[in-house]
């Protein structure tokens, strides 16, 4: 009953996941990025049950579980994660539609083996109330990459080459949008190096980022996966939105 997905089933896949999803975005506007778009270890894995359900997983970590509403409580969430066998459910580093479960669903997987090891909220900015900012700092994404890769990591460097638009104080700081979830409006990731934090930088590139944001159309912005939240809250009005927790394998 359950199969491999391809592009081909984008229609099929389409009617699942948007029947099924009770998270708190969207899901239409990502969905190919989601189903097909790699992650940090490769190609995911998208596989079908019949017309009522999928699992997108990627390594070790399950992107996306959905069953259509009125197909629920039937085993068949139960089959396509034991068919999956992921040690992390969703938080999954470099592409992600969700940076954990919402604690309202967590219960499902708690009782199949999995234990919450960790939690994070997602933020929300009302843009028209950001103040500008003072400079314009966009520049080319590739001018952005080996900065991220040599001071924060390569899961990084991987999400940023994926952005929409790139803000760099050279040496310093930056920040990007869109690099996950495009067409959401999503900020991040964003960071300023060691040698430089404390003075302000976090802040000037983070406001510069949510200008281009508004730039390009967006009325709300969301800050994904971040527990720093009196630091959004002090910088931008940042709002607690979606709290989610990430589950790993506890069998």
């Amino acid at each position: 009953m359950i199969r491999d997905a391809s592009a081909a089933d984008l229609p099929l896949i389409r009617t699942i996941l948007v029947d099924a999803n009770d998270a708190p975005y969207e899901i239409g506007p990502v969905l190919e990025e989601k189903c097909f778009g790699p992650g940090v270890a490769g190609p995911p894995r998208v596989r079908i049950w019949e017309d009522a359900g999928l699992a997108v997983s990627c390594g070790k970590f399950l992107r996306l579980l959905a069953v259509r509403r009125d197909r629920r409580g039937r085993g068949i969430g139960t089959a396509l994660l034991r068919d999956a066998n992921p040690s992390v459910i969703a938080a999954e580093p470099g592409n992600y539609f969700l940076p954990g479960v919402p604690e309202r669903d967590a219960g499902f997987f708690l009782r199949r083996g999995y234990a919450e090891t960790a939690a994070a909220w997602n933020l929300h900015v009302n843009l028209k109330s950001v103040p500008g900012s003072e400079f314009d700092l966009r520049v080319p994404v590739d001018q952005v990459a080996e900065f991220v890769k040599r001071e924060f990591g390569s899961i990084w460097a991987f999400e940023v080459a994926r952005c929409a638009a790139a803000i760099l104080i050279p040496g310093v700081a930056f920040a990007v949008i869109e690099a996950n979830n495009r067409g959401l409006g999503t900020f991040g990731p964003t960071g300023v190096a060691k040698a430089h934090r404390g003075k302000g930088h976090g802040r000037t590139v983070l406001l510069a980022a949510l200008a281009e944001l508004g730039r390009l159309g967006y009325t709300r912005a969301i800050i994904p996966w971040t527990d720093a939240t009196e630091f959004y809250r002090r910088s931008c009005g940042a709002e607690l939105a979606h709290r989610f927790f990430t589950l790993t394998v506890n069998r």
